[in-house]
Order: structure tokens, then sequence, then C-alpha cells
């Protein structure tokens, strides 16, 4: 794959404060939501970001902050690693298959993939994929006998993950897994695909070149010359920090993560936002019908708590929220006051997603307003979801309607 930037269409220009108000926002709000990012820099928390905020599907405010790397000051034009934001991909993908006929949300894995009814997983759904309902393996290194060489082999780690136990009932209990759930989503996509491509093609062809995204891809080159390497704070070091950077910056132009591998540009990730704030249209290009969408975007798992963040919270001493997660690879805020990557103040149809430790977007369809946040120097845990709550009230406190 190249690993030349390529010149998409160019977006609306937004590099002064009557920009922000001919968009309506506040750009005293603005220098807040900046200002926050740059003590975030100044304090360590991170290195560097790129942000971006827009009223109407119009940019009304752009930021580049700090470095992605040592002497080299973050740009508009770098290209991340969007961890799970690659999900929302994924779901993107899967939902225009059921818009098409060739599945339904309630289709059971193993009628696409035999293999994956051993040990207790005969009843998991499409839905249950989604949703992270299914029992799938929770793990964040691909299971054994696999190795970290293995980590872009989707039908390998698809048949590893087949082989495994359920965890639990599916639909019974939500626990987010970093890759399991969306590599056998991905996995799907290519079962049924009528001209055997590979899901990287899959995903260039039938997401990425229609939505004009010419900087993102599943796996990137780990020399091209905008790939923003991935990082650590002193702040945010642990342990595991030095194995998990390595594993993340070793993930090449052949990985195959329909979970976290995809990369691209912050004007490449307002693109594909653009597509669903339209509710599944951007421009001429229809991603997904407006009745699957309103139906995906909903909060699609109730009352349930995310397990995933159980020792985190504790540690925290913090509540549980709701997962609420959507069908569209990440969440929705819903109603009532507790906690969310979105906010305490978006409306309840806000929706987004999230990459750990370093990537989110997220659409507010009551106000119009689409935020866009990508950064260098990793913050772990539930501490990313604390932080992103705070930018994304500074964000949409920039909206003047």
């Amino acid at each position: 794959m190249s690993c030349e930037v390529h010149q998409p269409m160019p977006l609306t220009s937004a590099d002064t404060r009557s920009d922000a108000i001919d968009v309506g926002l506040n750009p005293e709000a603005l220098d807040r939501l900046s200002g926050r990012i740059r003590a975030d820099v100044q304090q360590g928390r991170i290195f560097g970001a790129s942000i971006l905020v827009a009223r109407g599907g119009k940019i009304g405010y752009r930021d580049t902050i700090g470095e992605v790397s040592p002497g080299r000051p973050a740009a508009s034009d770098d290209i991340y690693l969007l961890m799970s934001l690659s999900k929302s991909f994924t779901a993107s993908l899967i939902l225009r298959a059921v818009d098409q006929g060739k599945l339904t949300l309630d289709t059971r894995a193993c009628e696409i993939l035999p293999e994956f009814a051993a040990n207790g997983k005969q009843r998991v759904t499409i839905h249950h994929l989604l949703t992270h309902t299914a029992g799938t393996y929770a793990g964040v290194l691909p299971p054994a006998p696999l190795t970290l060489a293995d980590q872009g082999n989707l039908e390998k780690n698809v048949a590893a993950i087949s082989a495994l136990p359920a965890a639990n009932i599916p639909g019974e209990r939500v626990v987010y897994n970093p890759f399991a759930s969306y590599a056998v989503l991905g996995q799907i996509l290519v079962a049924i695909d009528d001209a055997g491509r590979s899901f990287q093609d899959i995903a260039r062809q039938d997401l990425f070149s229609p939505l004009e995204m010419m900087n993102t891809s599943y796996g990137l080159a780990v020399d091209a010359p905008r790939r923003v390497p991935v990082s650590f704070t002193d702040s945010s070091t642990t342990p595991a920090s030095a194995p998990t950077a390595h594993m993340l910056n070793a993930i090449d132009d052949h990985a195959e993560h329909p979970a976290g591998c995809a990369f691209g540009t912050i004007d490449d990730v307002f693109r594909f936002t653009e597509a669903l704030r339209g509710r599944g249209a951007s421009g001429s290009q229809r991603l997904l019908s407006p009745a699957l969408f309103d139906y995906a975007c909903q909060n699609h798992t109730g009352d349930l708590r995310d397990g995933a963040w159980d020792f985190d919270r504790e540690r925290l001493d913090l509540p549980a929220p709701p997962a609420k997660f959507s069908l569209l690879g990440g969440y929705v805020r819903g109603s009532g006051h507790h906690g969310s990557a979105l906010g305490f103040t978006a409306s309840p149809h806000a929706f987004g997603a999230v990459g750990g430790g370093s990537t989110f977007w997220m659409v507010d369809p009551e106000r119009d307003l689409t935020f866009v946040f990508l950064s260098a120097g990793f913050l772990t845990g539930y501490e990313h979801f604390i932080r992103l709550q705070r930018l994304a009230d500074l964000a949409l406190a920039t909206s003047e309607g």
C-alpha cells in the first residue's frame, strides 16, 4: 500500500475567528477547548493533538497542538493509528451488508462461519458482535497459540477466536473486547463478498474511496512519512507501555485488524462523520439507508454496564454508568446524569466512537455539531474516557445554538 499522502477534494478552510462565527461557534469557547488540550501537553499528559469542530457540516475551527514525536510538530495531514475508531468503519460495512439483504442483525455468526459455533457460541448474532454482548474473547493480544507476528492476520485470528469458549451467555453481559468480536465481523464481510475480496479491499473500495477518505486504510507501511508513532508520556507509562507501543508500531501495510488498525487523517475522519451526520449519506454517496441508520443510532445495550472497566472504575472510585453501545461501533449519549465520553451536556441522540488512549469523534445532531480529536501520547485506562468527557463538554460549549 502506498505511503504517499493523497490530496482529495479540499475541505472548508477554518483558519480565522470569522470562520468560527460564521458557522455558529463561539471563539472564546474554542480558545478554552484548545487551552485545555495545551494544558494537558504542558503538564505531560499527552504530547500533541489535532482537533476539528464543525457545525452543519462546515468546519469552523481546527487546531494542531504540541508534537506528535520529538521535534515533529503536529500537522493537519498527520496519519494517526485510529485505534478503535476502526470499529465504526467495520460496523458501517456490516450495516451496509444488512441494507443489501446479505445479512440481518439476527443472523448467527455460525451461519456464515460454521467453525465459530464451537464451545457455546452457536447463538451469537451480528447484533451481539456489534454490541460487545457476544461473550467473545476479551484480551488485548491475540489468543494462544498466536503470536504478535499474527496480529494482522485476520483469518488466523478468527480461527483462534472461534475455538475459544464463550465467556458468558450471549446477550446477558456487556464486556467490551478490543478486537475479537469485530475481527469476526470483518471475516464475515470477507465470507459473504461476491468478488472474493480481502477485508482491506472491501473497506477501501466500498467505504474509504466513495467517501474520499484517500488517506485512510487498514494497515499502513511502518515507514509512511506522515504516520504518527504510538508513544507514551511519562505520566501514562505503565509496565505494559513498551510492549504495547512496540505491538502497535509494528502494524504494517499487510495488517487486517477490523477492530483497531485503521489509519487516517483528521479530515478523513471528518468525512466519515459527515456520512453519519447525514443519516447515512454524504453528498451523492449513500452509505446506509436512513431507516437502518436511525435504528442503529440508539442505545442497544439498555441499562447493562460494561464489565470491561470494572477494575479501572474501582481504582478510580467511580460509579459504573450504562454502556450505551450503538450499532455504529461506538456509543450514544442517551438521557440521565452519568459518565460518558460524549460529555454530560450532549443531546440524548448524540453519538460517537472512542479509540483507546488517543482518538475520538462525536456528532450531536441536535446542535448539528461535530468534534474530532486525535492525539499522540497514549493515555491508558478509564482516564481516557474522563478526558474525553471533559473535552466533549468543552466542544459542545462552543455551539451558539
